[in-house]
Order: structure tokens, then C-alpha cells, then sequence
């Protein structure tokens, strides 16, 4: 009798314009496109580009990061599927573990929890069991590393699988710097203090007034973005510089820009700089958390100081001086994307993790059910 395909139930908070969510959404995909049957959770996703939710079984239930009705929930979630179970619960958001080990329980599933931040890892203080709970699985060595010691965390495993990314051929990639155009310098993610894009603004400020021409970009949303535009507006750079939303397509912004900035006081890992290095672009980042063991400085990228912007326009500066340089370490970039960080090695060790923890108690053959506002771009 042929195996059956293993059913996954992934569960997340709300998806935005991050790593770490478009990091779920590709994990998703890329599990049905294995033929894995994969059914995702979250609480919101509104306002994110509708090409990131193609080929995803996405399920929108609000509330399910508000902890008394979080119980209310993930009873209506286990109504739904107890009879269709999944073998593993994925849980890629630790503010829902208390739900999610809940639902776990109920269903007698194993779980599992991925931690994508150092903030993230440092408060998962385990006092007491959590039921059901397998592994942690972080993003970096630097993550797993932050995770507190303790009776209930030493005695769950541990493990560390790096995230993947898709990596383009290179004949659809176009060069960095083209010099029929001003150079385009981005950077991406949630608009959070701790993501430093005021260090980014006054860098590119220090660029501007050495007398180079250029335009800049910041991808993303978030709570600093008014503060920020204020910033542009003091440092003259507004009519040079555009903010964009979630609801742009990821990969066409980053194939727009011409060198991407990641000046991030603290880093898990960097999804966004990984997507930036597989379609060819240079990566100048702050020296902090994972991403020192993703950029050699000089080879495949550039590093700085955080909240360093004297610097950061230094190495913007050398690579608009220097384009044959900065196009030599963007090939760098691509090539160590390509040897460590593909989207196929990240799924082959999430498979083979379920495949670990999965239960040997039989289960029937219907779909996995869930309820709730489901994405009419389901498996599209």
C-alpha cells in the first residue's frame, strides 16, 4: 500500500511585508507543491501582494492571537478537523503557542515551533511542559543560541534550519548599475525602530551630499513610517525617495534596486537580504546576529556597524565609485545563496523533521478541513 501524504497544518499570526512571513507563505507553497497536503492558518493577511498567496491553502481566522478568544478558536479548529487530522501542527509564531499547544493536545498531534528573532527566542521562557511541543526550530545558529536555558527547554530538541529561497536563473536576472539610469539604493521590511531605517535616511543623505545622484526606496509599513517621512523632509530627500506597501510585488522591487541595504540593529537571519543576494543585487547590512554567518565582509557583501549611517554611506558610496566591485560581490552573494540557502534544501528538512515526529496512529483520507476566510487564490 503506498504511503500517504503527510498533512500539515502551519499556523502564524499575521502576514505582512517581512521575512519572516514571506518566509511561511514560501514554506507553504513549497510543501504542496511536494505534494504535502498543507493547509495555513493565520490571522490576517491584508494588504500583501496577491502574487506572494498563489499556490497557498490559506485560511484567515481573526482573533487567533487573542488569548481568551484564541481558546475559542482553536476549539472551533479542532471541531473542524478532528475527524481529518493532521499529522504535524507547524507553529511558525510563538505568541500563539499557548493556542497552539492547546489545539495539539486536543488533537494528540506532535508540534513544532520555528523562531525567526533573537527578541522571539529570548522570551520563549518555558516555566512549565508545553503539551505536545517536539522541537524549536530556529533560523540561525545566533537565534538558537538566545533560547533561555531552563528543566523545560533543555529537555526539548533543538535545531537549526536555515531559511530557503528561490534562486533564478541568471539569464532573467538584469545587472546591478546600469549606468543609463540613476542608481536605485532599497531596503525592505516592517518600519520599526529596531530595523534602523532612520540610519538608512541619513546615509543616504551623506550619499546625496557627496554629490552622487541617486533615488531611494523603503518597502515596507509599520509604525516609524510617518516619523520617517518627516526625516526625508528635513534631510531634502523627499522628492528622491518613494515608500511602497506590502502590495508590491517582492520580486519586482528587488529587481528594481541597485544595491540593498539591511541596517537592522538586531537580525535573526535576514530573508529579505537572502531574496536580494539570489536575484544578483550587492547587500551592504549591519554586523549583527545571523547575518554574520551569511556575509563574509568584502566577499559576498558588505557589513557595518548598526546604527552606523557615517559608514553605511561610506560603503554605498565605494560601491557607486566602484561598480565592477559591487557587481563581483553581488555574483558572491548569489552563489553562496545558491549553495546554502535554496528553497529545496529548507523543505527537505522540514520533511524530514514531520516525517521524525509524526504519529504512527492512522488517519482518514479526507482533506484537511478548515474554516474560516479562505483565500480564493487557494492552490492557483
Amino acid at each position: 500500500m503506498a504511503e500517504q501524504p503527510l498533512r500539515v497544518l502551519l499556523l502564524d499570526g499575521e502576514l505582512t511585508f517581512r521575512g519572516s512571513s514571506l518566509l511561511t507563505l514560501r514554506i507553504a507553497r513549497g510543501l504542496e507543491k511536494r505534494e504535502l497536503e498543507t493547509a495555513l492558518v493565520c490571522t490576517s493577511c491584508s494588504g500583501l501582494d496577491p502574487s506572494l498567496l498563489h499556490g497557498v491553502r490559506l485560511h484567515e481566522i481573526p482573533g487567533l492571537d487573542v488569548p481568551v478568544w484564541g481558546r475559542l478558536v482553536a476549539r472551533t479548529i479542532y471541531r473542524d478537523i478532528k475527524d481529518q487530522r493532521p499529522d504535524v501542527i507547524h507553529l511558525l509564531d510563538s505568541r500563539l503557542l499557548h493556542t497552539a499547544s492547546r489545539l495539539a493536545e486536543k488533537l494528540k498531534r506532535p508540534l513544532l515551533l520555528s523562531v525567526g528573532g533573537h527578541d522571539e527566542a529570548e522570551s520563549l521562557n518555558l516555566r512549565s511542559p508545553v503539551p505536545q511541543l517536539r522541537t524549536i526550530i530556529s533560523v540561525s545558529d545566533s537565534v538558537q543560541s538566545r533560547l533561555p536555558p531552563g528543566p523545560v527547554m533543555d529537555k526539548l530538541e533543538k535545531q537549526v534550519i536555515l531559511p530557503g529561497v528561490e534562486v533564478p536563473d541568471s539569464t532573467g536576472i538584469d545587472q546591478p548599475l546600469d549606468d543609463d539610469r540613476p542608481p536605485v539604493i532599497g531596503m525592505a521590511g516592517p518600519l520599526e525602530v529596531i530595523k534602523g531605517a532612520s540610519f538608512f535616511l541619513r546615509a543616504c543623505h551623506r550619499v546625496v551630499e557627496a554629490g552622487l545622484d541617486i533615488r531611494i526606496v523603503i518597502a515596507g509599513s509599520g509604525p516609524e513610517e510617518h516619523s520617517l517621512r518627516q526625516l526625508a523632509a528635513s534631510l531634502d530627500l523627499s522628492r528622491r525617495l518613494t515608500f511602497v506597501d506590502g502590495g508590491v510585488s517582492m520580486t519586482g522591487y528587488l529587481s528594481a534596486i541597485d544595491i540593498f541595504c539591511l541596517p537592522s540593529l538586531q537580525q535573526g537571519i535576514g530573508v529579505l537580504m537572502l531574496e536580494a543576494m539570489a536575484l544578483g543585487r550587492p547587500v551592504i547590512a549591519s554586523g549583527v546576529g545571523g547575518v554574520l554567518s551569511v556575509i563574509q565582509d568584502r566577499e559576498n557583501g558588505l557589513i557595518v556597524p548598526p546604527s552606523d549611517s557615517r559608514q553605511l554611506a561610506d560603503r554605498i558610496i565605494e560601491l557607486l565609485r566602484n561598480r565592477d566591485t559591487a557587481r563581483s560581490i553581488a555574483a558572491a552573494g548569489r552563489q553562496l545563496v545558491s549553495s546554502r540557502f535554496r528553497e529545496d534544501r529548507m523543505l527537505d528538512q522540514l520533511i524530514s523533521l514531520y516525517r521524525e515526529v509524526q504519529p504512527a496512529t492512522p488517519r482518514s483520507d479526507e482533506i484537511l478541513p478548515v474554516h474560516g476566510r479562505a483565500s480564493s487564490r487557494d492552490r492557483s
